[in-house]
């Protein structure tokens, strides 16, 4: 199992990284991109105050010329097709083995993109309900109780847009209730959470 400790260790074997900071959650993860503005950072998906699709977004934001490598846990279809289309360069597996892995993380850094072949056949196979990128901020703040008007706010759109985005989100997902969105969102594995493996 690939845990921190051994992630830093891995990475130090190279004399092509130098590590400039650690988080311990998504948000704070996400501080430290916008200070450091690093080549490569290396994500968990499951990550308290922030998901990782949202840390993704966040750093995509912040400082689009890092790379992002997700190191994850969990084999849920949809997950990993959200971490995919998020725009992940880096999807890798902690049951995986680590022989490569900096090589791998060094082509990342130099532009290409590397899913192993494992991980690619199951985003593939998910050929479920597709959600904008914008779809998932709506439906991540509605699942965090957030008024039409605190996303309107934090998302810079009108409130109408707001409402417009959980109308496609209900009619997508084939239910009549914010309630039901919910429930449906973390049934069918469209949430990170750590039952989704």
């Amino acid at each position: 199992m690939l845990v921190r400790d051994r992630i830093k260790q891995i990475v130090e074997t190279s004399q092509r990284f130098t590590i400039v900071g650690e988080a311990n959650d998504g948000l704070s993860a996400v501080a430290l991109v916008k200070a450091k503005k690093p080549d490569l950072i290396i994500l968990d998906i499951a990550m308290p105050q922030a998901t990782g699709i949202e840390a993704i977004e966040e750093v995509r934001r912040w400082s689009p010329e890092t790379k992002i490598a997700v190191l994850t846990g969990m084999t849920g279809k949809k997950l990993l097709r959200h971490v995919y289309d998020a725009g992940a360069e880096g999807i890798f597996m902690k049951s995986g083995h680590t022989d490569g892995w900096v090589k791998d993380l060094v082509e990342i850094c130099e532009g290409k993109r590397k899913i192993p072949e494992d991980v690619m056949t199951l985003i593939q196979e998910d050929t479920g309900v597709q959600l904008t990128r914008r779809e998932r901020q709506v439906l991540f703040a509605v699942v965090r109780g957030e008024s039409n008007a605190k996303i309107s706010d934090r998302l810079n759109i009108s409130v109408s847009t707001v409402d417009g985005h959980r109308t496609k989100l209900m009619r997508k997902l084939g239910v009549h209730s914010t309630a039901e969105l919910i429930a449906k969102s973390f049934r069918d594995g469209l949430l990170e959470s750590e039952n989704h493996s």
